[in-house]
């Protein structure tokens, strides 16, 4: 008899799997080997189900959001593991852009004497992902209130736009060789996929609540207002955050500072 290491249901020893939580029996040594023919096995190999995944975002999105939300987890790579997967390959494009095409991300265009700028650029390409990520949350309320009629909750919503944003992380990565090869502008890049971001996410709703053309885009064109209007609104609470912490707690920083208003040096 085994004794299942993931879920402790015990089974006869001529299985493989468990029968409960469908867990491969294991029993051997880690090794790199091991480690990575399990790696390449599971997104690269026979079971190939990162790039069923990718496919299947593109053709029927439904199937992999729908499956994940209502507790598939084998058949495709569930969306937390999709987005940080994403979100390491995207660091590793900024990383090679940074060090090695600079000129590419805008840093030719800073002089030698603008070093705080080139710190600030620097700072938001390390970050950028991350940053990026801060918005799904307000993608998904968008969502969430403009389909409200809808089955999906906002969790539900979040699965979605964790998706989204994962593969617009992959399609970004697979451009890597065309912006070096071109000399692409790479904030030209970025607002080009920026449209294409709200065109997929019209194609996600429009499988997933099975909506008419003219419906998907009324529907797509009310969320990006409602989101525009969220993020503008909630950028300019934190605006107001920092500047109030600023104020309270660190006014040296703002001696120096010449403020005019109206003619008026305060």
């Amino acid at each position: 008899m085994k004794t299942c290491k993931n879920c402790t249901t015990r089974y006869t020893s001529k299985f493989n799997y468990c029968p409960h939580c469908g867990a491969q029996w294991l029993d051997y040594r880690l090794t790199p080997r091991k480690i990575t023919a399990e790696f390449t096995d599971r997104y690269l190999g026979t079971e190939n189900v990162f790039i069923k995944t990718c496919i299947t975002l593109f053709k029927y999105p439904e199937d992999v959001i729908n499956g994940y939300i209502t507790g598939q987890r084998k058949k495709y790579v569930n969306v937390i593991n999709f987005f940080f997967i994403s979100l390491t390959l995207f660091g590793i494009h900024i990383f090679v852009l940074k060090n090695f095409y600079p000129e590419l991300l805008g840093f030719d265009a800073i002089s030698s004497n603008e070093k705080n700028a080139e710190e600030y650029l620097s700072y938001f390409y390390d970050y950028m992902g991350l940053l990026t990520s801060i918005f799904i949350p307000f993608y998904a309320l968008t969502g969430w209130v403009t389909f409200y009629k809808k089955s999906y909750n906002f969790v539900e919503h979040l699965v979605l736009f964790g998706y989204v944003f994962g593969l617009i992380n992959l399609i970004t990565v697979l451009l890597t060789p065309v912006i070096i090869l071109t000399s692409l502008n790479y904030f030209q890049m970025t607002s080009v996929l920026s449209v294409f971001s709200f065109l997929l996410i019209g194609w996600y709703y429009k499988r997933i609540f099975k909506l008419s053309f003219w419906k998907t885009v009324w529907k797509t064109i009310l969320m990006t207002i409602l989101y525009f209007i969220t993020q503008f609104i909630i950028t300019l609470i934190i605006g107001m955050i920092i500047i109030a912490v600023i104020v309270i707690f660190y006014p040296d920083l703002l001696e120096g500072l010449n403020i005019k208003l109206n003619g008026t040096q305060l």
